[in-house]
């Protein structure tokens, strides 16, 4: 039988101290994907909703380009967002311990939306809930980035059939371990770019793009 898998919010909890190490140098894009997100918020950015906001790496280059942005995090993290506070003494940061799945985005409070490495764990229908949400979160001429674990046709053949076998592989995995249908564990389960694009389309996004790569990391905008 697989490792078990452990519940998300102990996972990251777990993780914490090892966190920014891993995610600068340990993945595709490395410091360099928490750095570029920053570039392509709009430029009248005075409100940020920050999903999955985890220890805040994205978060020097936002303060660097926009010292006076009003941050709103959300994460499911107590661990992580301790960390954060750590980091960022003095800037405006409301943070909510929680599950940007099922919580509440409002309606256009935001002038741009952003999610760093923290999607690759849904599916489809998750996550086409979850774009309408912001989308309906963000006030006109808001703009949505999102930097994740993405699989590229630039890196992969067929990237559908490697999806697909991800997904099958964790509905396997649940099933063996008998996990509880109301709770999220941590698997990563990213979806092609082309999947992506489409379920950011389709959410009502109606300029959608690739702006940037590193091989399986990729950064999408999505405009209203």
């Amino acid at each position: 039988m697989s490792e078990a898998l452990e519940e998300m919010a102990s996972f990251f909890d777990a993780r914490c101290e090892c966190y920014d190490k891993v995610h600068t140098a340990g993945i595709d894009g490395g410091a360099e994907s928490k750095r570029v997100p920053a570039l392509y918020l709009p430029p009248h950015t005075r409100t940020l909703l920050d999903l999955g906001v985890g220890t805040g790496l994205e978060l020097e280059a936002v303060f660097a380009r926009f010292p006076d942005v009003r941050v709103t995090g959300l994460d499911i993290s107590s661990h992580m967002l301790h960390k954060l506070l750590e980091k960022y003494p003095g800037r405006s940061i409301e943070l909510h311990q929680v599950s940007y799945l099922d919580c509440d985005l409002g309606s256009a409070r935001y002038d741009a939306a952003l999610s760093v490495m923290s999607f690759h764990h849904y599916d489809h229908a998750v996550k086409r809930a979850l774009y309408r949400r912001i989308r309906r979160a963000l006030k006109p001429g808001g703009v949505y980035v999102e930097c994740d674990y993405m699989i590229s046709a630039h890196e992969c053949p067929d990237p559908q059939a490697v999806e697909d076998e991800l997904f099958a592989a964790y509905r396997r995995i649940r099933r063996q371990q008998g996990l509880d249908d109301a709770r999220e564990y941590h698997f990563d389960t990213p979806c092609t770019v082309a999947n992506q694009i489409s379920l950011l389309r389709s959410a009502g996004f109606s300029q959608v793009r690739e702006v940037w790569r590193r091989k399986n990391t990729v950064l999408l905008t999505a405009a209203l």
